[in-house]
């Protein structure tokens, strides 16, 4: 059961990172939602060996939906950055 909780913890952070305005904490706000996309692998483990499988694509299906903007943001950093 903790591994639920922390996959819902990470959910209720990720949705708390989202709020931050854009404004002034720019890098604030990218740079936690970075923190987010380094502790997802553990969380994804911790669910596939205490929940089983089909959660684990569940909990990987609900965080690819939370952070497709920053996925998409690297995915073109990482593309300018190959082309130089």
């Amino acid at each position: 059961m903790s591994a639920f909780i922390a996959a819902c913890t990470w959910a209720i952070a990720a949705n708390v990172i989202a709020m931050i305005p854009f404004s002034n904490t720019y890098r604030i706000h990218w740079n936690l939602a970075r923190l987010l996309v380094l502790a997802l692998p553990l969380v994804l483990w911790a669910v596939g060996q205490q929940l089983g499988v089909l959660w684990q694509l569940a909990a990987l299906g609900v965080a690819i939906f939370q952070l497709r903007l920053m996925l998409g943001h690297m995915w073109q950093e990482f593309k300018q950055w190959r082309i130089r």
